[in-house]
């Protein structure tokens, strides 16, 4: 029955996860009562006839399993909705007491921790996580503060969970909320002591954890990072470089405290212990060293697990190990599909949001992928190539066979995952499987259970091998790396296409003498490898104001040409151009830039560049502002934005109209040096201004054909301050929509109310980055569509925000 009910709990949890928005909770109600009723006579069903169940107690099953899962986990996600900080209390300072209830890493802007509320204002949500800041003036932190369950008094600004919103780029939102956050914010004053300490299984954990971590630190291991990933899963201190070796070698999920590692503990430890059991008989009257031994590793895996943070891999392994255990115990014979199955249901039953982490499907996938190839079935389709080598010695046989069925385990993952993979990122390790080859065994092997002795035993002996095992891997993933194609990227695909090309791989990977595996291999890959998202056609072109926070990046698409307009801020861990326009590049096919305008030096809007400039090749760059050493600094092609510069591509019109190279004015060192660029298209036209401020607009006003500055879309001048958007640039561009580029609850208070009001005056529909994600406008056949992100993909945890000022209340 397993096999039946775990994936409908799953299509349930899935097509929750799809909503707009949440039912009532009496629709969830009825639900559960329909999933109850669908159990019950499933299950009478089912009892009829256990060996062999008809189709309609199948249907049954799987129904009530839908049901249950979509009204139980909906009911959970409304608890959670209404644990959440409220506008009204958004940025003022308010007084919480409660405890610290687990602590995360800490970068050059300070540490951050999750707090746990027992007494707050009203609206203030249960579960915050907050920041600690690192600078100059911010309050100290005792020592005792980062004690897991001390109890303190805290002054917080807080604001509801709230990310960037783009294609392509992580949903932060939906991460807040499957971790139950109701608010972020930051400490405000030092912390007050207060009385008592709390202790929880949670709080005894990240104790534990936090023991680990200090204890690693201490040693000094030159590959700290690689020490704490494997000792306690602590991914964080991988620097840029490291990581980028680890993603183009497919040996990510390694660095984690994955299946593989825990299985592996529980293997070493359950035969030690079965070891140590057997030297005295009268032990063994009492238990068989088997029990003992299946006892031992089940504890192990379960505390190993449990130090890494329990992430979905190591549930999904535990879980398996228990029920394989129970079983073996208790001499039934339970399948591995069954087991894993089991797992499936018990990790969603604990956690209903794990479908939205990439980590969910590739683990499972992969143990799918595992099982298949451990089958009888599959092991018999090889046997025929096995038959010469009887001649053999027998330990030569058993090491080539093992070669060969890692070789086999390893391909089959890399194919199956690749779909998913490919979905999730926009990318794959094409030499994964060589990569893992050597990864696999060595990390498994060497490098793992030295990190463990590490940390049992942190001698200099243990680190300095530690350290050398590390070292050594890291020049074979380096050199795999840096095999020309080692990483294939690829626009991802929509999930209706992933999810038709991992059936197709699937079906191919089905033992031998199944029809139509060649045909199936053809499909799965002409699928990943044909789909290319839409572009615009002749004559058309595509502007998207990409969501970067407080900072502007704009795409243009036209037929056969990509241009990007300034390329956000990089502060405080977080850079635009990794993290925005890298991803977002990926999901458009854009391989390489044809010509990148920066429109002048400040952060918010170069700061993304050199991410940029790494990740995705650029024919050509312009640049306001800068002088013939900045402009080298930049790219080896670098020229000074100038109004003599237009060109046409596909059809489409570009002209930059500011600064003018031959003009005693020029505006050079302020925001008046910025690059001012015009598309027109036969339906329309856009104008993006970077930080033109009032005395530029005007200068454009006065020295260009009042035609040359028309435009239907407007992105509005230094994000809507009131230092640009003058009135007679609004009335000279005509534009009827205004798109501003803005940060979150942004400290500038942008837009301005009396820019935003004169706008909306003119007519202009206002569009807003924080509150719409990126927002795209279509110049097409007809006249210019604009489409918000937010809008589009609107899912039911999405932060439902109006900034509460005049533009909002007058809003068309």
């Amino acid at each position: 029955m397993i096999a039946t009910l775990a994936p409908g709990w799953l299509l349930g949890c899935v097509a929750l996860h799809l909503l707009p928005a949440l039912p009532g909770r009496g629709t969830f109600s009825a639900l559960f009562l329909a999933g109850a009723l669908a159990f019950v006579l499933g299950w009478r069903r089912w009892r009829e006839a256990p060996d062999a169940p008809d189709l309609r107690a199948h249907g049954l099953i799987l129904l009530a399993a839908f049901l249950l899962a979509f009204s139980s986990s909906g009911w959970r996600s409304a608890v959670r909705l209404a644990d959440r900080l409220p506008e009204a209390l958004a940025e003022r300072e308010l007084a919480v007491e409660g405890y610290v209830r687990a602590l995360g890493a800490a970068d050059e802007t300070g540490r951050r921790f999750a707090f746990a509320v027992d007494e707050a204002p009203a609206g203030v949500p249960s579960t915050l996580w907050l920041l600690a800041p690192a600078a100059r003036n911010a309050p100290p932190f005792p020592d005792a503060f980062w004690q897991p369950g001390s109890r303190w008094r805290l002054r917080v600004t807080l604001r509801p969970p709230h990310g960037l919103a783009d294609a392509g780029v992580f949903d932060r939102e939906f991460f807040w909320f499957s971790r139950g956050i109701g608010a972020t914010g930051r400490v405000t004053a030092p912390p007050t002591a207060l009385p008592g300490t709390v202790w929880t299984p949670r709080v005894l954990l990240e104790r534990w954890r936090e023991a680990a971590r200090q204890r690693l630190e201490r040693t000094g291991a030159r590959h700290g990072d690689w020490l704490g990933a494997l000792a306690i899963g602590e991914r964080g201190g991988f620097d840029d470089d490291t990581w980028q070796t680890i993603a183009a070698t497919g040996t990510a999920h390694l660095v984690s405290i994955s299946g593989l590692h825990v299985t592996l503990v529980a293997l070493l430890a359950g035969g030690i212990a079965a070891a140590l059991w057997r030297r005295d008989p009268a032990r063994l009257l009492r238990l068989p060293a088997r029990q003992v031994g299946l006892i031992a590793g089940v504890l192990a895996a379960l505390a190993y697990a449990a130090l890494s943070g329990l992430g979905i891999p190591t549930q999904r392994t535990v879980t398996m190990l228990m029920a394989a255990a129970l079983a073996f115990a208790s001499g039934r014979f339970v399948s591995s599909w069954s087991v894993l199955m089991l797992s499936l249901w018990a990790v969603l039953v604990f956690d209903p949001w794990a479908v939205g982490a990439p980590g969910f499907w590739l683990s499972f996938l992969a143990m799918g992928a595992i099982i298949v190839q451990g089958s009888p079935s599959t092991q018999d389709s090889l046997a025929p190539e096995s038959a010469s080598l009887e001649d053999s010695p027998p330990w030569y046989r058993s090491l080539l066979a093992s070669g060969r069925d890692l070789v086999l385990l390893q391909w089959r993952m890399t194919l199956l995952l690749a779909p998913v993979v490919l979905g999730w990122f926009g990318n794959v390790a094409a030499l994964g499987t060589l990569a893992n080859l050597v990864a696999i065994p060595w990390v498994s092997w060497v490098v793992t259970p030295l990190a463990l002795l590490v940390l049992v035993f942190p001698t200099g002996f243990f680190v300095g091998a530690f350290d050398a095992s590390v070292a050594a891997l890291e020049a074979v993933l380096r050199f795999c790396a840096s095999i020309p194609g080692a990483m294939l990227s690829l626009p991802p695909p929509p999930w209706p296409v992933v999810l038709a090309a991992t059936a197709a791989i699937a079906w191919a990977l089905l033992p031998r003498g199944t029809p139509a595996r060649a045909l199936a291999v053809l499909a799965g890959f002409s699928l990943i490898f044909l789909w290319q998202p839409p572009r615009p056609g002749p004559g058309e072109a595509r502007l998207t104001v990409l969501d970067v926070g407080q900072g502007l990046a704009v795409h243009v698409q036209t037929a056969a040409h990509d241009l990007v307009f300034d390329t956000g801020p990089r502060q405080g861990g977080f850079d635009a151009g990794s993290r925005v326009l890298v991803p977002y590049l990926r999901t458009q096919g854009v391989r390489r830039l044809d010509r990148v305008i920066l429109s002048h030096p400040d952060n918010d809007h170069v700061g993304g560049w050199p991410a940029l400039a790494r990740a995705v090749p650029v024919a050509s760059v312009r640049a306001g502002g800068m002088d013939e050493s900045g402009l080298a600094a930049l790219h080896p092609l670098a020229l000074p934005c100038s109004r003599d510069d237009r060109w046409e591509w596909d059809g489409v019109r570009f002209a930059i109209l500011h600064p003018d190279l031959a003009d005693p004015w020029k505006g050079r060192g302020d925001n008046d040096a910025s690059c001012v660029l015009r598309i027109e298209t036969q339906t329309g036209a856009a104008i993006v201004s970077g930080d033109l401020s009032l005395r530029g607009e005007r200068h454009l006003i006065a020295t260009l054909p009042a035609q040359a500055l028309r435009a239907e879309i407007i992105v509005a001048g230094h994000h809507g301050s009131k230092t640009s958007s003058a009135p007679e640039w609004i009335e000279a561009t005509g534009a009827r929509h205004v798109v501003y580029a803005v940060g979150y609850r942004n400290r500038f208070h942008h837009p301005a109310c009396e820019v935003a009001t004169a706008w909306r005056q003119a007519g202009a529909r206002a569009w807003r980055s924080d509150r719409d994600g990126a927002i795209t406008t279509f110049f097409g056949r007809n006249e210019p569509t604009v489409r918000a992100w937010r809008a589009q993909t609107q899912r039911y945890w999405y932060s439902l925000w109006q900034e509460p000022s005049c533009e909002e209340e007058h809003s068309p």
